[in-house]
Formats: structure tokens, sequence, C-alpha cells
């Protein structure tokens, strides 16, 4: 019984630790038995030089058990009773350690591997196709409504901390206030941090522009190149983001009210503040939402920029023939305009041609 306890205790404390009243129980078998302590001290040395080798295989394990199973069978094994320390009660020992340390760590690798799978099956990723929308509702009651050729990662159920998701596309975010648990959108050039507010992220990642606009609440957005800086917007604000710009350029978009924000340079990303868009002869919500009431509309943006959306919204693709055509600027509102139509209309101020092969237009001059 004795020497069983000696052998919990020895195997604990290499393990797990022990509590200070194990700690107590073993220093006191160790004073009263010098074998023990002989043994001890064998087992320790052997432990820490070989229980790399040992916890991260089990093959190297069974060779050892194998060998002490042999050597225990064999008649013709000779022991030194003037050695201090007896071979195969520490083996014995040894052995005990060995399974309990190799049951320990095939026990992590199961419940290790087991909570991974567990946190890869907890996201969910949504796909919206060209020419379709989604409404989701997320587990804490966010109302999160998908643009056209939008991805969209979030979590079956939230914990920890923040509440993450991912999004590489274009989504209008209502987000349920939870002053314990921020809200964290990643994009591919900027995380948004919000409480609870209703905002528009505009991020795909093959545009080199990304747009968040503030309907209400207070939103905050850090560059994934300039994490340090920390950029506040309230309501009304738009943020915009470049990287197509060369280093040091500083992107100034002023304010209506003549009121600019900062507008800072930024390797390869530049930023500006500036108001969102309201004209009330189309709708009385911003411009940058009306595509939640399905109405493509450009202010002023330049043909490849419009084409991109046309993409999306359409499900159609277009070519341009002669790279000066996507150059050209438009301001216009579709909404029940089929894609013919939308670049007849632009066909009528600018002067060029199209033709249509299928489902692909051939902008030419």
């Amino acid at each position: 019984m004795v020497q069983s306890r000696f052998v919990e205790l020895l195997t604990k404390e290499l393990t797990e630790g022990l509590t200070s009243a194990e700690k107590q129980e073993l220093e006191l078998l160790l004073q009263q038995n010098p074998d023990y302590k002989q043994q001890s001290a064998t087992i320790k040395q052997y432990w820490n030089s070989n229980q790399t080798t040992y916890k991260a295989s089990t093959a190297n394990f069974k060779k050892v058990m194998d060998k002490i199973r042999i050597a225990q069978r064999s008649p013709d094994v000779q022991r030194n009773d003037k050695e201090p320390v007896q071979l195969w009660p520490v083996l014995k020992h040894l052995a005990a350690v060995l399974v309990l340390g190799t049951a320990l760590y095939l026990g992590y690798l199961y419940v290790n591997t087991a909570k991974k799978a567990a946190l890869a099956s907890n996201w969910q990723n949504k796909v919206t196709a060209p020419r379709m929308k989604e409404r989701l509702v997320l587990p804490d009651g966010t109302i999160v409504t998908l643009n056209s050729g939008t991805s969209f990662k979030y979590p079956l159920t939230f914990g920890g901390k923040n509440r993450e998701v991912y999004l590489n596309g274009e989504a209008f975010f209502d987000v349920h206030k939870d002053r314990e648990h921020p809200f964290i959108i990643h994009t591919n050039k900027m995380n948004v941090r919000v409480l609870g507010t209703a905002f528009n992220i505009k991020s795909y990642d093959n545009e080199s522009r990304s747009e968040t606009s503030l309907i209400h609440g207070s939103i905050e957005v850090t560059l994934n190149d300039r994490k340090s800086d920390r950029i506040i917007l309230k309501p009304h604000d738009k943020l915009i983001v470049e990287n197509s710009l060369p280093a040091q350029k500083v992107t100034h978009i002023p304010r209506p009210n003549g009121n600019d924000k900062l507008n800072a340079p930024v390797k390869h990303i530049q930023y500006s503040v500036t108001n969102i868009t309201y004209n009330p002869k189309i709708d009385s919500a911003a411009v940058e939402t009306l595509w939640l009431k399905n109405k493509l509309v450009f202010n002023n943006e330049d043909f490849e920029t419009i084409a991109a959306e046309m993409e999306r919204w359409y499900g159609i693709q277009i070519v341009f023939r002669h790279d000066e055509l996507k150059k050209l600027r438009f301001t216009a509102t579709f909404e029940h305009e089929t894609p013919t139509n939308a670049l007849e209309s632009f066909r009528f101020t600018e002067g060029f041609h199209f033709k249509k092969k299928g489902s692909v237009f051939y902008i030419l001059k």
C-alpha cells in the first residue's frame, strides 16, 4: 500500500502537480524510505530528459514496456544488491508514470481536437450570388442584410467578450446593443467596432475602395495596416478607404459644409471622412443604403466602378475593349431597368458602343 501510494504521488507530481497536503505526504515517504528517495531522483532525471519523446510517441512507449516485460520474464537477469537502486522497482515506477503521462497526453489531444472541431462547426459562412440579397438574424438579435456577391462569416453562438464576424462585400448592420460585448466586423482593410448602431459597410476584396456609412449610433474603425489609429464616426459620417494611391499622397474629400475631417497619409492605405449623401429627389434614405430598396445609384462614379456594381447587381460580365472608356463618369439611378437599358442610357450621354453575347457585354468605342 505504501509503495503504490508512493508511485501514485510521484506520478501525479510529474504530470499534473500536487496539492500542499500531497506534497508533504510525498516528502515524508521520501524521508522514511531511502530507496524511494533514490528511485524518485532516478525517475525524475529520466522523465525530464525523455518526456517529450514518450509523450509524443505511443510507439516508443510500447517499446519500453515490451522491454520491461521481456526482462522481467528472463531467468538470467542478474541483480547487484550492492547498487543503491534496484533496476526493476525503478522501471515499474517509471512504467506507471509513463502510462499515466501517455494517457493524459492522449486525452489532451482528444479534448483539443474535439474543441477545434467544435469551434470550426460553430461558424457559418453565408454567400450571396449575383442578383441576390439575404437578410440574417444573428444569435444576439443583430440584423444583417447582405448585398449581392457578398461573403459573410459568423458564429452560430457568440462566446467570449466580443461578438466578431467577417465580411467580404457589402452589408447593412442593425446591431443589437450590448455594452458588455462589443460587435466587431473584420474586413480586408479595416475593423469596425460597435456596441449598438445601424450602418452600412462596403468592402469587396477585389476592389481598392471601401466605405463605412453610419446612420445612427457611434462606431470605431481601425485600419489593418495602421492599428494604432482609432477613427470615430458620428451619425451621417462616411469613412472612405483607398489603397490604390501612392504612399504619402493624401486623399482629400471635403464635406459639403466645408468642415473637413481627418485626411491622413498612410502607407498603402489612405482614408478620409465625409458626409453620407442624401438626394430627396430619389429617396429620403441615404444614397449609400438605397440598395436595400432595390435601387442602384451612381453619383459621378467612373465606368469601371459602375461596371463592377452592375456585374453583381445583374449577374452579368462587362468587358472593356479600350481602357480609356473605364474613366468615363456617370450619375444615374436604376430600379427596374435591365442591364441593356442601363448601358443604353450611358451610351446616350457619352456615345460609346456595346454589344451583347450571352451574359457578356463588350464596351467598344
